[in-house]
Formats: C-alpha cells, sequence, structure tokens
C-alpha cells in the first residue's frame, strides 16, 4: 500500500531512531513545559484512566504521566530507545507498560481513554494508525499530538536554520504544517489546538549540541565522524555569544498540544 505522508517522513529515515547513538542523545532533548501535562490530565478528565503513547521514544510523555493515570502502553519500534527510557526516571513504573514493534502492527490492550503522539505520528502510515486510534479508543478518547521541543524566538535561530541546511541528511525535508495536513488528508477532526505558555530553561552548551544528534536528519552515524565534529564546533560558536559564565544556554520553551478524534 501507498503512504500517504510526505516523502521526508518514508521508513528510510524513520529506521535512524533504532541507532544507539540517537537513542541516547535523546536526554538531552529540552523537556515539554509542565502545562503539558495539565492539559493532558484535563482532557482525560476526573477518570485518568488509560493511555496508549506511540512512537514513544525514550518515554518522555508516558513517563511524565505515568504518576497521574491508571497506567501508559508505551509503543515505539526502536529498541534502544525502549532501552534508554527503562534507564530513566519512572522508567521502570509498574504501570507502564512498554512495547516493542510498530504501532500498525503491534498488539495492543484496548480500551484507551487517550492516545497520545510526540514527535512521532508523521513517521506512522496514517492509512493504518488512524483506523486503529479509533478502534482503541473509547468513545469519549481523544487522539492527542504533542509538539515543541525547540527554542522558540532566539537571537540564533536563523544561523543555527542555516547551519543545519548545511548538514542536514534528510535532503527530502520541507516545512508543512503536520496538523493542517492530517486535517486536509482527512485523517483528524480536529477539536482543539492549543499552545502552552512560554516557560525558560537552561541547559549545558554541549548538551543542546548534543540534542541536534537525537534528530533523524542528524544522527551520528549518517553524519559522519568528521562532519557531527565540524557541525559541533560551528553550532557551538554560534551559540558561545548567548552562553552565561556557568556555560548554561537560556532560551524559551512553548508546546503545542493538539488533539481530536481520529477518522477511520
Amino acid at each position: 500500500m501507498e503512504t500517504t505522508r510526505p516523502r521526508q517522513y518514508w521508513n528510510d529515515y524513520a529506521s535512524r531512531f533504532k541507532n544507539q547513538s540517537l537513542a541516547e542523545t535523546y536526554e538531552f532533548r529540552p523537556p515539554y513545559p509542565e502545562e503539558t501535562y495539565k492539559i493532558l490530565l484535563s482532557l482525560l478528565g476526573k477518570l485518568h484512566g488509560r493511555v496508549l503513547d506511540v512512537g514513544c521514544g525514550p518515554g518522555k510523555i508516558a513517563r511524565g504521566l505515568i504518576e497521574h493515570v491508571d497506567s501508559v502502553d508505551a509503543v515505539d519500534f526502536s529498541q534502544e530507545m525502549i532501552r534508554v527510557g527503562k534507564s530513566l526516571i519512572n522508567g521502570n513504573h509498574r504501570n507502564l507498560r512498554w512495547i516493542n514493534g510498530v504501532v500498525e502492527e503491534v498488539q495492543l490492550y484496548p480500551p484507551y481513554d487517550m492516545v497520545t503522539a510526540g514527535a512521532s505520528i508523521h513517521w506512522m502510515e496514517w492509512d493504518v494508525v488512524f483506523p486503529r486510534f479509533k478502534d482503541v479508543l473509547t468513545a469519549d478518547g481523544y487522539l492527542v499530538i504533542i509538539d515543541g521541543d525547540r527554542p522558540i524566538g532566539s537571537p540564533w535561530h536563523d544561523a543555527e536554520l542555516s547551519l543545519i541546511h548545511q548538514y542536514s541528511t534528510n535532503r527530502h525535508h520541507e516545512q508543512i504544517d503536520l496538523i493542517q495536513e492530517l486535517v486536509d488528508r482527512e485523517h483528524l477532526c480536529l477539536i482543539g489546538d492549543k499552545r502552552t505558555a512560554p516557560v525558560s530553561f537552561s541547559q549545558p552548551l554541549m548538551d543542546y549540541v548534543q540534542s541536534f544528534h537525537s534528530r533523524e536528519s542528524m544522527s551520528k552515524e549518517h553524519m559522519g565522524e568528521e562532519n557531527v565534529r565540524e557541525f559541533d564546533a560551528e553550532l557551538s560558536q554560534i551559540l558561545s555569544d548567548f552562553v552565561d559564565d556557568a556555560g548554561l544556554l537560556t532560551f524559551q520553551l512553548e508546546a503545542r498540544v493538539t488533539w481530536g478524534k481520529p477518522l477511520a
């Protein structure tokens, strides 16, 4: 079956998330603001029931929710991502079940009161997963898509973006509004769309630089050692004017939380 996804999201790019180095640098990505989880819990209501987190990676969403819901099933096709996730806080919580496999095919344990996807829905076979989400959700359940682990309004944005374009190994990338794409293709009936209030976040310069290698277009295996060294050095130089005396880079974060009903 032909995919409905744009070319930049085809499986030859998605498979890079199975790389060990990419999984091990994922924790350097900035977190979602705390308000993100409050929005998710408000959508669940008083029930705070069962959640399916798809394309979970090392469980940023799953581990953040697990102490506030009945259970989370966290699905990812990368064994490396799950291995890293289990080593992090709440990674071995008794109510968190890790499931290794592609969400299009893996065994699930419905019903779920919510399906969440953070920085992952674009990698899936939309013609397959959206009918499946519809089947496993309760009548009142939502599919919720979360995006927002990059700085907003940073003064180094333009120079950083130019450098990314220079070194990116995904030559099919183009900027799209993913949510609008899903609505236009009749995969999603949009109900709500909210942005969290901006919050300030600080992290060591080198952690920020390493976070780029958790993205498929900048994976170390595909860039090669020389390009990795050059990219890291050039980005560090760009950011050097914005680092404080403690070596910390400070920027604003904001998450977009979108929810609706998946269409069959």
